[in-house]
């Protein structure tokens, strides 16, 4: 594959972590929808296909979680709750899911990190993408056990302190990500020749 087409879509999918991760609001409307980025690593599963043989095993996954997000996108915006939310079981199957599904993307971008390093093994990036990937396993499985904390006097201090960790680690994956990308190009080699 060429590196352009691998460029574009490690672009898709690092912007795609914004949209999921990041949320504006404007009364009901979320500005940055999810369903928009996995979209987006759906046409980025497509582009990665011939680079990475596993990765197209994710899309039914993706279009699952993608489906749900509009869903609930559309759900809060009429009633201001989202459907999922409402019924324990589905959404704690689609916590896990969405638990898989990251857990694995990241592992095959770590991969592909790794690959593309031109270092035998395993390359400082995919280590950090490792990293990230296993945060965001740990902070989704104690995000979703920390209401069973309610009664516990520490729990909204514990609760602001792992919202504060997320929105780092969410941030640091996503400019990593965008780093993957700019290492599968000859973004590097241009920039060193315009400085010259």
């Amino acid at each position: 594959m060429n590196h352009a087409g691998i460029r574009s879509a490690l672009s898709r999918i690092a912007w795609a972590y914004l949209l999921i991760h990041l949320h504006f609001r404007l009364n009901n409307l979320d500005v940055l929808p999810d369903w928009a980025g996995y979209l987006l690593i759906f046409s980025a599963i497509g582009l990665l296909a011939g680079e990475l043989r596993d990765l197209p095993l994710l899309r039914p996954f993706c279009i699952l979680l993608g489906a749900v997000s509009g869903v609930d996108w559309l759900s809060f915006l009429l009633t201001g709750a989202e459907f999922t939310g409402r019924f324990f079981l589905l959404s704690a199957l689609i916590t896990c899911v969405a638990l898989y599904f990251h857990f694995q993307l990241l592992t095959d971008l770590a991969a592909l990190a790794d690959r593309r390093s031109g270092e035998g093994g395993r390359s400082p990036l995919g280590r950090r993408l490792r990293l990230c990937r296993n945060a965001d396993a740990v902070f989704r499985v104690a995000f979703c056990l920390l209401p069973y904390a309610a009664g516990w006097r520490w729990a909204e201090p514990l609760l602001l302190l792992l919202s504060l960790l997320i929105v780092e680690q969410r941030l640091l994956l996503a400019l990593l990500l965008f780093q993957l990308g700019f290492l599968s190009g000859d973004f590097f080699a241009r920039l060193f020749q315009l400085r010259n």
